[in-house]
């Protein structure tokens, strides 16, 4: 299935998509409107872009990207296997007549909405996320391995939607150096590995406390989507409920026993507020729903070497009943809820079981809390 003409009818349509996927070749590229019969450009659910299902009484509008070179369409191809979309042929209609040329079209794992899409309202509101994503999958090419079940795409997407949140974060500088953005220099990124996370190499110079400009330096760092975490509590009992689950870390650490003590947490999605992220993950890993929420704390997991920028909270919850054992099949997890005493729960700080970060500041943070806590709720209800 040779040809050097691909119809687009979404986001590739976009000048600054185009230019991001093919690079300097966006310029050579020339572009034919025209419109497929027989199908119907819808929004995928989940994500910011669109893609394409049988409809009779509908056609896909769009343009014919004529004369592509092998390096061209290779470029094309790998980027839509990151959204799991292949080619198939199909006939285009023009002002000329009828170009043949090929489309992509989704696979089975790419589900879409029963709303149409538009250029239009798509630059208005998702551009700006989708093309971080663009740049963010062009990175690796043509090393990275483009791959068709999604889970590059939404990879990508909890990494544009972490580098967005970073970039609007309003957080002053009071104790620390205000030295900002302009105290780095020479930035340069290399790119090692993509997948669900990405791995990179940075290079660059920054501003030493002492007025003087670094060496250069390399630093790998892991890069994935902002997260959050959550200690459900039962201020009427007193009880938390944590949660166990095996952890990939713990196994490459060498650890003898690797499932992990933990607080509920989990990544952001598109378009949620921590708390509506730390909410949704109650009910996935716990089939729990929560009432108030206290926010605890947002920082760095492990700024040194991970991108991660997690968000913690105290949840309301009534543990009256039996935890269970939870989770999502369609990502593995087999999470044992338990339900205990909080004074027992704070026991595991001391016998050092309470191993992992944000259950270690949720359980600090209860302790010294708890009471305040307690009363500032019951307050709220009279």
């Amino acid at each position: 299935m040779q040809s050097d003409s691909i119809f687009v009818y979404g986001t590739l349509r976009d000048a600054d998509v185009l230019k991001a996927v093919l690079g300097p070749l966006a310029s050579e590229t020339t572009l034919i409107e025209g419109a497929v019969a027989g199908f119907r450009v819808a929004r995928a659910e989940g994500g910011p872009f669109p893609g394409i299902v049988e409809n009779a009484a509908s056609q896909a509008i769009g343009a014919v990207l004529m004369g592509l070179s092998a390096e061209a369409v290779a470029r094309l191809t790998y980027f839509e296997g990151a959204f799991a979309f292949d080619l198939v042929p199909v006939i285009v209609n023009t002002k000329d007549g009828g170009v043949p040329a090929l489309i992509f079209r989704p696979q089975g794992g790419v589900e879409l909405t029963d709303i149409d899409w538009t250029l239009e309202d798509w630059q208005a509101t998702a551009k700006p996320l989708f093309l971080e994503m663009t740049k963010d999958i062009m990175r690796f090419y043509p090393d990275g391995g483009a791959r068709g079940d999604g889970v590059l795409r939404m990879g990508a997407l909890r990494r544009a939607v972490a580098r967005m949140r970073g970039q609007d974060a309003q957080i002053p500088a009071r104790l620390r150096s205000d030295f900002g953005e302009a105290g780095i220099t020479g930035l340069s990124r290399h790119s090692n590995f993509i997948g669900f996370f990405s791995a990179e190499t940075l290079r660059y110079r920054f501003r030493k406390f002492s007025g003087a400009t670094s060496k250069e330096v390399d630093r790998e760092v892991l890069v994935t989507g902002d997260a959050v975490s959550v200690l459900p509590w039962d201020p009427k009992r007193d009880l938390v409920l944590l949660i166990e689950q095996v952890r990939a870390g713990a196994i490459a650490r060498g650890d003898r026993n690797p499932w992990s003590l933990e607080a509920i947490a989990g990544l952001l999605d598109r378009d949620e507020s921590p708390e509506d992220a730390a909410r949704r993950e109650a009910l996935e890993e716990a089939d729990l729903r929560l009432g108030r929420m206290e926010q605890i704390a947002s920082y760095y997991s492990s700024p040194g070497a991970l991108t991660e920028h997690m968000t913690s909270f105290i949840g309301e919850a009534d543990l009256g009943g039996v935890a269970g054992v939870h989770g999502l099949e369609s990502e593995a997890e087999d999470i044992r809820g338990m339900i205990l005493p909080v004074e027992e729960a704070l026991e595991a700080l001391a016998t050092g079981e309470a191993a992992n970060a944000p259950l270690v500041i949720l359980l600090q943070a209860l302790a010294a809390r708890r009471d305040a806590l307690k009363a500032a709720w019951a307050d709220a209800e009279r």
